[in-house]
């Protein structure tokens, strides 16, 4: 048996780290530590579900641009005279529908001659499918066409051409078609206006139901991240 004045001689020791039970207030004795990590370790679906998310967001962007373009009516006009001085029609931007007439101006076309300087068409490949470039003799090294179906068979007659509108320096595989122009003796300056044939209002209509089900999946995902319920930081 211990008098009081034995016990005043002990030292307390009081353990003062910072516990607290889990959010679903147990009282079994179970604590955990506060902190970002724990809470990680404890919502490992709500990291997938949020990763599920980002993926479909990325996915629904795209999406989202390309069906702005295929909604667009009629293309805009642009003169060989506008683009020999530089200039696009007022409140013209990249991305637009856009047409524009002229006849290739191409040298001799052959299998081994696409390519190199004596074509004057470019040729940029990649994942099996073959990029064409050319200039048309009404716009001269102001304008590049790009093809992605092969060449025409009339290729050196005038005719309309229609396409998205890009530069030199936003079309698809920059680097490599930087390559392919200078093979060919095309220009290269980022800013020359390109009409991308390949991409046209009609053809994206035709490819709406997958696009359609992109942007279901993403409202799907989104759901499923608001709808189930996650372990809270503790202490909050």
């Amino acid at each position: 048996m211990h008098s009081a004045s034995d016990l005043l001689g002990y030292t307390a020791y009081v353990d003062t780290r910072d516990k607290r039970p889990l959010s679903d207030g147990r009282e079994d004795g179970h604590y955990e530590q506060r902190g970002l990590g724990s809470w990680l370790r404890r919502n490992p679906w709500l990291l997938m579900r949020l990763f599920t998310v980002i993926v479909f967001s990325f996915a629904a962007s795209t999406v989202a641009a390309n069906f702005s373009y295929g909604l667009e009516g009629k293309p805009t006009v642009l003169s060989a005279e506008q683009i020999r001085a530089g200039k696009l029609p007022a409140g013209t931007q990249v991305g637009d529908y856009v047409e524009i007439s002229g006849s290739p101006d191409v040298g001799k076309v052959t299998p081994e001659t696409v390519g190199r300087p004596g074509s004057k068409i470019a040729i940029v490949s990649r994942y099996e499918t073959s990029y064409f470039y050319f200039r048309l003799n009404e716009t001269g090294d102001n304008l590049l066409i790009q093809t992605t179906q092969g060449l025409p068979k009339d290729l050196k007659s005038n005719r309309v051409w229609r396409g998205k509108l890009e530069t030199v320096g936003t079309v698809i595989f920059h680097n490599t078609t930087q390559e392919g122009l200078k093979n060919a003796a095309l220009p290269r300056d980022e800013s020359i206006p390109v009409i991308n044939t390949g991409e046209t209002p009609e053809y994206l209509r035709k490819i709406f139901p997958a696009y359609s089900a992109i942007i279901g999946l993403w409202l799907l995902s989104v759901a499923w991240l608001v709808w189930k319920k996650n372990k809270p930081f503790l202490g909050l």
